[in-house]
């Protein structure tokens, strides 16, 4: 993976698919981060003349949730991304009441949100916004805790990347990541519609009945076991 050196920040950028899913960003269920940036991909940014990153939605205005990263140094006096002129504006925070237009996300972004999965919120996307028309620069991250973000775990988005994304389904793109979320389907009861057979060993032996059905404790075969892709509906189609 190609590694770029942005001021005194070491930062890797990602150009391909595969380093998208290399990284581990957004993964594994219930994490929306992957989600997130396929929506932003299709829904928040456009691609103009010269392949200038132009801006569907309005982050100064806080549309989707957006609002102010500040940028400030970390406790070890770092800071997660380069200084800019242009402002930071943060997206993927989930909590409606604290951020309002965040309900107005695609509900394949939230859908997995939960309070007893922490990790389904805890990815970002960042944005510097060079006017209010064009993006300057895309990274992805996470928090490390709930107050700071991981350096670790934050990379810039490559406008090819973004472009990939954009021609791909939500399904194609998922599938691509790795992203799965293994569920073992509720199985209905068996009814036993079948006669019992009595096998009679002697008049003076006892009497075996031998039921059709396993015991409480059998397994569902394999062939029962399915793979799914979260809980989402086939996307295939524009969203």
């Amino acid at each position: 993976m190609t590694v770029f050196k942005e001021y005194r920040t070491m930062m890797e950028t990602l150009n391909e698919l595969a380093h998208l899913r290399d990284s581990g960003f957004g993964q594994p269920w219930p994490r929306q981060g992957l989600k997130l940036l396929y929506w932003f991909a299709k829904d928040c940014v456009s691609f103009g003349n010269d392949n200038v990153m132009l801006s569907e939605c309005d982050p100064a205005d806080g549309d989707f949730g957006f609002h102010y990263f500040e940028n400030r140094n970390d406790d070890h006096g770092n800071k997660l991304l380069p200084d800019r002129d242009y402002p930071y504006y943060v997206v993927g925070n989930l909590n409606i009441k604290k951020y309002p237009k965040a309900e107005k996300l695609l509900k394949y972004v939230s859908k997995d949100k939960s309070s007893d999965q922490p990790n389904s919120n805890t990815d970002r996307i960042i944005v510097s916004l060079y006017d209010e028309e064009e993006f300057h620069r895309v990274y992805v991250t996470q928090h490390h805790d709930r107050s700071n973000y991981d350096p670790n775990a934050t990379y810039k988005i490559s406008r090819g990347l973004l472009m990939i994304i954009r021609r791909m389904c939500l399904d194609e793109f998922l599938e691509k990541m790795g992203y799965y979320t293994y569920i073992q389907p509720v199985l209905p009861p068996v009814i036993n519609n079948r006669p019992q057979t009595t096998n009679t060993v002697s008049s003076n032996s006892t009497v075996v009945t031998i039921s059709s059905s396993d015991s409480d404790d059998s397994e569902p075969s394999e062939k029962n076991l399915r793979t799914t892709q979260g809980f989402w509906e086939r996307l295939c189609t524009i969203l």
